[in-house]
């Protein structure tokens, strides 16, 4: 495996990233090791992926700008990670946990100050390991279903990796690491929990 310092990857903008390391499989998928971190989370309910992750990112960006004990603004970091746990049925609501990466200066025993929208708390992300899918532009729930099953179906013919569905059930991540308006060159990626 290859360390990473996460913030030096091009992606990361030089703001703070999650650092993780990571190995390829001999097909070529890429797996990630993230150890455990706190981040800054709010969960949604809803059918819409697009909809989801702008309620939570208006939360959390409103947690940052200031809405804390402390009334003080915390550094952005990327990426702005969104856990998907899809729904009993097909016009069911889905629960998107939508998460802001703690910077470096919080990731300690005290942690950032608390937030003061009760929609809005701190989240010890357990170790994570998962295989990752890269793919670029505007982030709409069509391609983000294409990419997901698109990563699952490589991890589930991938002899070295497999799908962790006892600890995830049927849950997977997106993560988007631009800001809004930044036309070109986006970096959007699929987490999918595998254990190896």
């Amino acid at each position: 495996a290859v360390g990473v310092r996460s913030e030096g990857e091009w992606f990361c903008h030089g703001i703070n990233c999650p650092e993780f390391t990571n190995t390829s499989t001999a097909q070529g998928l890429e797996v990630r090791f993230y150890d455990s971190a706190l981040w800054a989370s709010t969960n949604v309910s809803s059918i819409s992926l697009q909809q989801a992750e702008s309620i939570g990112f208006n939360r959390l960006f409103d947690y940052i700008s200031g809405a804390n004990e402390a009334g003080t603004a915390i550094d952005m970091t990327a990426p702005v990670l969104t856990k998907v746990i899809p729904g009993a049925g097909p016009n069911c609501n889905s629960t998107f946990i939508v998460s802001f990466f703690t910077p470096f200066l919080y990731q300690t025993a005290a942690g950032p100050p608390a937030p003061t929208n009760p929609l809005v708390y701190l989240n010890q992300l357990e170790a994570l390991t998962v295989a990752v899918s890269v793919f670029g532009g505007f982030q709409n729930q069509k391609l983000v279903l294409a990419e997901a099953a698109k990563l699952e179906a490589e991890v589930s013919t991938d002899s070295s990796v497999q799908a962790d569905s006892s600890t995830y059930g049927d849950s997977w991540f997106v993560a988007g690491y631009d800001a809004p308006f930044k036309l070109t060159g986006r970096h959007n990626e699929i987490w999918l929990p595998v254990v190896m």
